[in-house]
């Protein structure tokens, strides 16, 4: 069994004034491929400061990176960071291993 993942950007979030990204809406998909059986997730990535609590990035900070200068993967890095992914990665593999083995339990059709 091998389940290939996609992870999407749905939405961002700015300050019009600074075009500073403040939430990132995801999904996250998983596919099995010997089943075709699949699964998805989707939140929020909010940015946060130093103590871990919501913030609006500082857009005059040396590492700020303008709003029209960012690509998905750039994003995608935001959201995957800090075990997101593997986090969500592990519930969408748990979600489609457990349905391929209720599915392989029981079974359907006529004895004739």
């Amino acid at each position: 069994m091998a389940i290939t993942f996609t992870w999407s950007i749905k939405d961002m979030h700015r300050k019009a004034e600074t075009g500073a990204v403040y939430r990132v809406d995801w999904s996250c998909s998983g596919v099995d491929a010997d089943t075709s059986t699949s699964r998805s997730r989707s939140g929020s990535y909010l940015h946060t400061n130093d103590d871990g609590d919501p913030a609006t990035p500082d857009h005059t900070a040396d590492d700020f990176i303008a709003y029209a200068s960012l690509d998905e993967a750039t994003v995608l890095g935001w959201v995957k960071d800090n075990g997101v992914q593997a986090y969500n990665e592990g519930l969408i593999t748990s979600n489609i291993n457990n349905i391929i083995t209720a599915e392989a339990a029981n079974s359907s059709g006529l004895p004739w």
